[in-house]
């Protein structure tokens, strides 16, 4: 007959619960997870990433064009020279990632022709940079000089940020000295092409707080915090060379209606960084960084990472939902709503990042999750182990426990010279007992029976065995034989005040049974075995079986032995 699996006790598993969720949240705000974080979002963004749009064109100052135009840094005119072939072809836009923050001392009139080409084109878009003036110094703006800042249409922060690794992830839609007053570069590009007002509101996490004080004026604030899905590889848009433009190579029809994204490529020039899943030696540029940057936008794709608060609650949330669902029926095995769990934590990340544009980490919930399974398989294995080695009636030790710490205390007892004394006994008459009265009494007598040698064995290195059927075991170190026949004095008198007690029919209690013992003490010098001490007391609870036939007790020196039946009431 089934019986149902028992109710889980409540209280317990909802004090558990909690600290499962407080450890949740400590593990989230702690940041201790954020390479494995890193790890994960490189593996699932991959999945993700739009494609390249096609309207977006890279203009490469390559090893080509430096073959053919010399050395860089290049003259002004020549930049003046480019813009206007762009204007000439109607594209949508050009982001100048060029840094161009300084005059050209020899070549006035080149600044001159470089800011007029800027204005007549009217959608040149210049970069932004912040930088330290010395190591360890105040940070400062460094933008274009005054003729060309004046001549574009806007300015961007050209910022890439890198994570520890080396990784670019995250942008920063705006961000400025003191306050994030700068879109990013390619932001400012795209809105060239969007009406005066349109497309304020921006994707991302909010960083700076209304109403809150302002930062220092040396100090480089972020905003609008956004994940990019790059493409993969992440310089898969259109590249053409600096020098095809400039010598009208390329087709004009290839260009028109596109954003123009112009910048350094050229081998051991400009910053490089590496995208999210791709190996330590593929890199990208900085310009292909603000391509992606401008492919996000365009293609609303955006990602959003979850607020540390959010992070918290949500994986605090789902850390303590495996002990919430198994108080329900048909949860009621924890092991069942903790996989569940943990592939609902995965699911979930996957489908927000896919079609909500958000990253929540499932890291630190799984995190606790797994450390909570861990906790439960060892609990398992020890119960199992436990289960292993003791007797399923009466919860002792069973006979392989038995075994291996008597060996184990006799070793002790050779070295340090202590005595080791054991007791092994069974039940008078216990076959005649079960039959009858019955298995249930005859269980019933094994039981109290092992309650009363717990009782009486109560150190900490003492071990009450049921070696089978009725035999029992008291293993006793550093027992003197005196002592253990005490000890075994002390048990016949807890049976012998067990018989006196009524045993109705109804009673629930153990009938009245009687039992022998057999005592040896192994005292140093005796050359023995665990066989042999097991043997001896053996031998001695024959005697006092037979001994307690005639109502006596017998002590043969060093075997010694004790019957004491009890007379049923």
């Amino acid at each position: 007959m089934s019986t149902a699996p028992a109710t889980p006790k409540w209280k317990p598993r909802l004090l558990t619960a909690v600290g499962a969720a407080a450890l949740a949240i400590l593990v989230t705000l702690s940041g201790i997870t954020a390479p494995l974080d890193a790890w994960v979002y490189d593996r699932l963004i991959l999945g993700a990433a739009p494609d390249a749009d096609p309207r977006i064109v890279v203009v490469d100052v390559d090893q080509k064009s430096l073959a053919e135009l010399g050395r860089w840094p290049w003259s002004r005119r020549t930049h003046a020279q480019l813009v206007d072939r762009l204007r000439l072809t109607d594209v949508k836009g050009i982001a100048f990632n060029v840094l161009l923050s300084e005059p050209a001392l020899f070549d006035p009139e080149g600044d001159a022709l470089l800011a007029r080409a800027i204005s007549r084109s009217g959608r040149v878009v210049l970069p932004v940079l912040a930088e330290p003036v010395q190591l360890n110094s105040s940070t400062v703006e460094l933008m274009p000089i005054p003729e060309f800042a004046a001549s574009a249409a806007s300015l961007g922060h050209a910022e890439m940020a890198l994570d520890a690794d080396g990784v670019a992830r995250t942008a920063y839609l705006r961000a400025g000295l003191g306050s994030p007053h700068w879109p990013a570069l390619a932001l400012a590009l795209l809105q060239l092409d969007q009406p005066a007002g349109a497309g304020t509101e921006l994707p991302g996490r909010r960083l700076v707080m209304t109403g809150l004080e302002p930062a220092s004026a040396s100090e480089w604030v972020r905003d609008y915090e956004v994940r990019v899905p790059f493409t993969s590889p992440p310089n898969a848009f259109r590249h053409v060379s600096y020098t095809d433009i400039l010598n009208q190579r390329i087709p004009a029809s290839l260009l028109r209606g596109n954003w123009i994204l112009v910048g350094v490529s050229a081998t051991g020039m400009g910053p490089l960084a590496r995208a999210p899943g791709q190996p330590p030696n593929a890199s990208m540029s900085g310009t292909d960084y603000q391509a992606n940057l401008l492919n996000m936008l365009l293609k609303r794709a955006a990602i959003t990472p979850m607020s540390e608060g959010w992070q918290a609650m949500l994986a605090a949330t789902l850390a303590a939902l495996p002990l919430l669902l198994s108080l329900l029926p048909g949860l009621r095995h924890i092991w069942r709503p903790t996989i569940l769990t943990m592939a609902g934590v995965v699911v979930l990340s996957i489908l927000l990042l896919r079609y909500a544009h958000a990253w929540f980490s499932p890291v630190p919930a799984l995190l606790v999750l797994a450390l909570g399974a861990s906790l439960w398989i060892y609990r398992l294995l020890r119960r199992t182990h436990q289960q292993a080695q003791s007797d399923s009636l009466t919860g002792l030790a069973n006979r392989s426990r038995f075994d291996h710490a008597l060996d184990h205390e006799l070793r002790i007892a050779r070295r340090s010279g202590q005595p080791l004394s054991l007791l092994v006994m069974d039940i008078d008459h216990f076959k005649q007992l079960n039959d009858t009265q019955g298995h249930a009494a005859g269980d019933a007598a094994l039981k109290s029976l092992g309650r009363i040698l717990r009782s009486r064995a109560r150190r900490p290195r003492d071990l009450v065995a049921r070696l089978g059927g009725d035999e029992f075991a008291v293993l006793l170190p550093e027992t003197s034989a005196q002592a253990a026949a005490t000890i075994a004095t002390t048990i016949h008198v807890d049976l012998a005040n067990h018989a006196r007690k009524p045993h109705g029919a109804n009673a629930g209690a153990p009938p009245p049974f009687t039992a022998s013992v057999g005592i040896h003490t192994y005292t140093s010098g005796d050359d023995v075995g665990p066989e042999d001490v097991f043997d001896r007391a053996d031998a001695a609870l024959y005697r006092a079986k037979q001994a307690g036939r005639n109502r006596s007790f017998s002590h043969t020196g060093e075997h010694d032995a004790i019957g004491a039946p009890v007379t049923r009431a």
